[in-house]
């Protein structure tokens, strides 16, 4: 399965990264809102989009991924912790939110649970050990 992350902190861009390879996830990262907007004709499987990126918002990317495919998931992280950032993004179309800073486990447990939810499994993923 395919995920698009877009982070502009190039160290949690890259641990995240790597979280989700190490669960089997193929995984493309962006580091501005510009370049991840080229990349919605590639339609992943999920995207993980920041809000507060520096040069569009990841608002404006949702709207813009939703206007292509409605039914790819979502999931939103960021440092604003405000319940209207978490609603407003909720009504844009996102499928989580994850409040900066968490642990990067529990973006793969919230990844996993989604990706079982809408596309089904074949075979139960099995916990894996991470040593970083």
């Amino acid at each position: 399965m395919r995920i698009c992350l877009v982070e502009d902190e190039r160290s949690l861009n890259v641990l995240l990264e790597k979280y989700l390879q190490i669960e089997g996830y193929e995984v493309t990262t962006f580091f501005d809102g510009n370049s991840a907007m080229k990349a919605i004709n590639d339609c992943p499987e999920l995207w993980i989009l920041d809000i507060m990126l520096p040069d569009i918002s990841g608002y404006d990317l949702i709207k813009a991924i939703k206007k292509h495919s409605s039914k790819t998931p979502v999931i939103f992280m960021s440092t604003r912790n405000e319940e209207l950032d978490r609603v407003v993004g909720l009504e844009l179309g996102s499928d989580d939110y994850l409040s900066k800073p968490f642990l990067p486990r529990e973006l793969v447990i919230r990844t996993n649970k989604l990706m079982q939810r809408i596309y089904g499994s074949n075979d139960e993923k099995t916990s894996k050990i991470y040593v970083m």
